[in-house]
Formats: C-alpha cells, structure tokens, sequence
C-alpha cells in the first residue's frame, strides 16, 4: 500500500512538472527564425543559454506575470569549454600532421616511380663487377615497386585516418556552436519570464509545385523549405511574412520533413509544351494572376500528376508573367 501510494505520487508529480514545462517556440519567418522560451526563476534568477548565434540588438526579455519585475539583464558570450577546445585542438594537429605525411607521400612515391622506371629502362651491359646485368636490373626494379608498395599502403592508412579525424572535427565544431547566455534577476524569487532574440541564421526558402493541367492553368502550390535544424524540444511554425511584418498574423506547423504547405493558387498558362518520354522536358509561359508576389526558389513540376522534374523558379511580381522550362 506504501508502494502504490509512493508511486501514485511520483506519477503526480511528474505530470505536474510536465505541465508546468517553460514553452519552447521557434517561428521561421521568410527572412529570419524567431526563437522564444518561457523560464522560471530560481531564487530569483533566470539563466538560459541560446542553442545558436543571435543577431545583435535583438534580444528581449518581458516578465509574465503582473507582479514579476526585471532587476538585471546579463549576457555572456559563448564559450568553448577548456575541455572541449583542448581536444579541438588536439584533432587540429592530427589533422595537419596527416596531411603533413600525405605531402611527403606524394614525394616519396615521384622518387620510387622514377627510379623503377631508371631500372626498367636500363640496357643491361656485362661486366666484370657485374657478371649478370639482368638480376641487378629485377633487383632494382624489384626494390623500387615494393617501396611504392609502402609509400601506396602508408598513404591509404594515412586517408583513412584523416577521414575519421575530419569526421570527428566536424562533429566536435558543431557542438563548439551555441549563442550566448542570459542570466536575468527578477523578483520575486520564482518570477516567469519570456526570452526572445533572432538567430543569426534562418528563415526559410520557398519551394513550389507546379502541377501543369493542360487546359490553359497549372496549379501552384508554395512550401517553406528550410536548413535550420529542428531544435529539440521546440514547437517550429512557419509564417509567410517577413520579420519586418511584426507579429506573424498566421502560422503554419512545420514538419519533421523540413517543410509546411502555406498556399495554393490556379494560374492562367500559355504556350504549355510538355514531353513525358523518354527524356522529359517542359515549357511554359506562368502568369501571376494573384495579388501576392511570388519570391524567386525552386519549383518541381507535374503533368497529368507525372513528376517531370525540377527548375530554377525566377520569382513573379503580381500581375506579371514569366517562363518556366526545366528540367534543371
């Protein structure tokens, strides 16, 4: 009964504590990624530190409940624990050492390749000193293959090695990445507040889908595409504004495939020229018949609901009209 109870009250308080867990919200807007977090404060302070560089002049903080009240705002750049740099480094001397040996390689094998091609070459001549001119010659040439055999075997470790270390480094230097650290002092002691700032790098790409009709309109349909990573833990929406725009009036939920559908529109089409086999191509005059520009970015096209391939989309100006011919 003690048992059950205990448990009981474990499962309360971890529902409690999810229920209560600070918000995470990044909005991918058209020119830039909006990153807001709710925090909590712990005797009186709150520390959060940004998964990524944020844009300068950005950032802001605002207390959540009306009693709340900001005291101080700190922010500390971001810094590469004295660990994690030490074995960057580390990797960073291996990495110039390998291809330090791969250089001396190189050079070792010129030498050996010309020296067995000296012997190969060599017309063999009797002489005292050398009764049988054809075993010197094998011997030579024997001599100077299996040192190429050496240096092609060191140069294969060598790669391998350098491939790893690279792959290493690569992964290390990303997580060398982060944004800076906010510490602010708020009353009271577990006051809430809200932290926001634009990362440095984001925002989405438009991709589009022309499905091509063949009765004179195609339908367009507009995605938001976007490199970001997904942060974990994070609600990501997309919104087709730019941050200019202010609050977004409308956002959209982005998938885990990278992408969130934002519009369709019937276009009118001229002069459709289409070909579905055996090499495909496609050509069509597109007018922009709706009152939204439509930015330039890549576009996938269909016919007869056949995927035909990709093209540049050059971007269309409301009420103008411009040729699509792919694929790309």
């Amino acid at each position: 009964m003690i048992m059950r109870c205990l448990l009981l009250s474990l499962t309360l308080l971890s529902v409690t504590s999810l229920a209560h867990a600070a918000p995470r919200q990044l909005t991918l807007f058209s020119d830039a990624s909006l990153l807001e977090v709710e925090i909590t404060a712990k005797k009186g302070v709150a520390d959060f530190s940004f998964p990524a560089p944020i844009r300068e002049v950005t950032l802001r903080v605002r207390p959540l409940d009306t009693a709340s009240s900001i005291g101080r705002v700190d922010i500390f750049p971001f810094k590469t624990s004295d660990k994690l740099q030490k074995e960057l480094d580390s990797l960073t001397e291996q990495k110039h050492r390998l291809e330090d040996r791969l250089k001396a390689l190189d050079t070792r094998e010129g030498i050996f390749a010309a020296a067995a091609k000296s012997q190969s070459s060599k017309a063999p001549r009797k002489t005292k000193t050398n009764p049988d001119p054809m075993t010197s010659v094998r011997q030579g040439t024997d001599f100077a293959i299996a040192q190429l055999e050496a240096v092609f075997t060191a140069r294969r470790r060598a790669e391998q090695d350098l491939k790893k270390i690279e792959a290493r480094l690569t992964g290390l230097q990303k997580t060398a990445v982060g944004g800076p650290t906010v510490r602010v002092s708020i009353t009271p002691a577990t006051g809430r507040i809200k932290v926001a700032a634009l990362l440095k790098d984001g925002g989405w790409t438009p991709r589009y889908d022309i499905r091509i009709q063949g009765s004179g309109t195609a339908l367009l349909s507009l995605a938001a595409h976007s490199s970001v990573s997904l942060l974990e833990g994070y609600t990501i929406s997309v919104t087709p504004a730019a941050v200019s725009a202010g609050q977004p009036p409308q956002t959209y939920p982005f998938s885990t495939t990278g992408s969130a559908h934002l519009a369709d529109w019937q276009l009118p089409t001229e002069k459709e020229q289409v070909t579905t086999s055996p090499v495909p191509s496609f050509s069509l005059i597109l007018k922009n018949s709706s009152t939204a520009p439509l930015a330039a970015g890549k576009a996938a096209i269909y016919y007869a609901g056949e995927y035909l391939g990709t093209t540049d989309f050059p971007g269309l100006a409301a009420g103008t009209t411009t040729t699509v011919t792919g694929p790309k």
